[in-house]
């Protein structure tokens, strides 16, 4: 199953075995991914990139190298507020440095439920996916189809964002030479077209 979001310009490959969901009347949801044996659950999430996101985060946050590092570190400091005990940060697959959306991944948990976080930022869109789990063995088995989706985060060309006739914005479609492949073709994909207003500039004191 392919996951596919033209709003958001943004396709994953659902992992075998789990169930997804699409989630329109929930802004920022895009999918969840249920598996039932073990129960698992991983949310795959967007939000536009502003001046707005941009000045929430921490000074020392915002003085960071990449969005992504920046996004990153100002999700730890939230966390981290809320009595989350966080695990160090780590740099994403491969896969999605090739196709030009670098990620990063970190885990925390509050004692009930255990979580591994990706994140990575576009130039309009800041993407989330997140593993939850009941018990830390738990979310070590689920660790290897968390990565597998993760590998397959995809941005939408500016052609595949354009929603055919009769189509919905959001779509989960069966290919199972995708699947098979366990990564999508990164032929011909591109970042996608700057927003008009850059989100990194001055901010309020």
């Amino acid at each position: 199953q392919v996951f596919t979001s033209r709003s958001d310009r943004v396709r994953v490959v659902i992992p075998r075995g789990w169930c997804a969901t699409e989630h329109p009347g929930y802004p920022g949801l895009l999918v969840s991914m249920i598996h039932n044996q073990p129960p698992s659950q991983i949310l795959l999430t967007s939000e536009p990139f502003t001046r707005e996101l941009y000045c929430s985060w921490p000074v020392a946050c915002r003085n960071l190298t990449s969005n992504t590092a920046k996004y990153t570190c100002a999700l730890r400091e939230k966390l981290a507020a809320v009595r989350m005990k966080v695990g160090p940060s780590q740099l994403g697959p491969k896969e999605n440095e090739l196709a030009g959306l670098p990620s990063v991944w970190f885990e925390y948990d509050d004692g009930r439920r255990f979580l591994r976080q990706a994140v990575a930022v576009t130039n309009d869109r800041a993407l989330s996916m997140v593993l939850s789990a009941p018990t830390v063995d738990l979310r070590a088995a689920h660790v290897r189809p968390f990565d597998t989706a993760l590998r397959t985060l995809q941005i939408l060309t500016a052609a595949e964002s354009a929603a055919p006739p009769g189509s919905t914005d959001a779509a989960i479609e069966i290919d199972d030479a995708l699947v098979d492949a366990g990564v999508l073709n990164d032929a011909g994909v591109v970042s996608p077209v700057a927003p008009r207003e850059s989100p990194i500039g001055p901010c309020p004191r």
